[in-house]
């Protein structure tokens, strides 16, 4: 019986900012500033405060379950039928962000540099780098992916700072965006950008050293709100929001400005490359997570076998969209709610009631 591979602290919080860092480039930010318009970096604030809130709320939760994850506490609350079918959303739930993702760069790819070349191939070059990645186990993935943290967030600070000669500060205005009721209240539905709390849930029992669990999901949210609101004033004060294109990556068309001198020439492959790299690494950490996640649920001995089925139902959800539209479509309309449903009410209920259950158990003991 194989044992969890267990991974440091710099490796986890690596793990959590990638996924942060994929939304952005498949234009996270472009989706805020359409629900709020000018307050865009306003409301990126609140939700930001919203959800380090939410991180600390999680962290004490999780503190009697100090080496479980949200399935094993879904077992100690509800047995195995409530484990089984947690396990079973979350594994769906992955599948399909990793389905919409991968579409979302492969036409994305297709449509800026490959138009002749068919999505199906363009969809079939990241799949086998992520199988090798899973057989090699989470340690191993957590690892290289440390290696290309730095290079990723540092592409996307340049992408920032490159950019800030062309800012134009008036268009933060009017500050209120679309109106209070857009920025404060409806715009609370933004909370979905922090959906690497999904990953948080799982990372209790991977850590080497759990007592820092809290210090991790801390710094790695703080990490991402801190690159979303740079991306967001970013993209604000260079385009009016109104014309952003719904086939082209918005954080790419910054890029495209980024000059160097004469020597330097299309710049932005150099980022497209990096960011496959990106893609690639989240893909990885996902399907590696699914893996261990029908391995709990089925109890299977060898569970990196697993990862071909995965990768089929990754590749079939991809085929299945049939064009940005529908991914923006899904995006704005279901995906958000799924995520605000699931991540941050029904997942925190299971940890407040299995909190719940552990008092009163012990209140009866003693």
């Amino acid at each position: 019986m194989h044992t969890l591979q267990k991974i440091g602290k710099f490796e986890a919080i690596s793990i959590i900012i990638i996924i942060t860092i994929n939304q952005i480039i498949l234009n996270l930010p472009n989706t805020i500033i359409m629900s709020t318009g000018s307050s865009a970096w306003i409301n990126v604030i609140y939700i930001s405060i919203i959800a380090i809130a939410f991180c600390l709320l999680i962290c004490k939760l999780f503190k009697p379950f100090p080496t479980n994850d949200i399935i094993d506490i879904s077992e100690y609350l509800g047995g195995k039928i409530l484990k089984t079918i947690i396990g079973i959303l979350f594994i769906v739930f992955f599948i399909f962000i990793a389905g919409i993702l991968v579409r979302y760069l492969s036409n994305s790819l297709k449509l800026i540099y490959f138009e002749r070349a068919p999505l199906v191939f363009l969809l079939l070059l990241f799949f086998a780098p992520i199988a090798v990645g899973v057989k090699l186990g989470i340690k191993s993935i957590s690892q290289v992916n440390l290696i290309f943290m730095p290079i990723i967030l540092f592409s996307v600070l340049i992408i920032i700072f490159s950019t800030v000669k062309d800012f134009i500060p008036q268009r933060i205005y009017p500050i209120m965006g679309f109106g209070i009721n857009k920025t404060f209240l409806t715009g609370l539905n933004n909370i979905f950008a922090f959906s690497g709390f999904a990953y948080i849930y799982f990372l209790a029992p991977i850590l080497k050293h759990p007592k820092e669990f809290k210090k991790i999901a801390l710094v790695s949210i703080i990490i991402s709100a801190i690159y979303i609101f740079l991306s967001v004033v970013c993209l604000l004060m260079i385009f009016p929001f109104i014309p952003f294109s719904e086939e082209m990556l918005s954080v790419y068309l910054l890029t495209r400005m980024i000059e160097f001198g004469r020597f330097f020439q299309r710049i932005d492959a150099i980022f497209i490359f990096i960011w496959i790299l990106s893609t690639l690494s989240f893909l990885t950490i996902t399907s590696g997570l699914v893996t261990l996640l029908f391995k709990k649920i089925t109890h299977i001995k060898n569970h990196k076998e697993m990862i071909y089925s995965v990768l089929s139902l990754i590749f079939s959800i991809a085929l299945i969209i049939k064009n940005i539209a529908n991914i923006k479509l899904v995006q704005n309309t279901v995906f958000k709610f799924i995520i605000i449903i699931f991540i941050f009410i029904i997942s925190p209920l299971i940890l407040i009631f299995a909190n719940l259950k552990l008092k009163r158990r012990k209140s009866i003991e003693n």
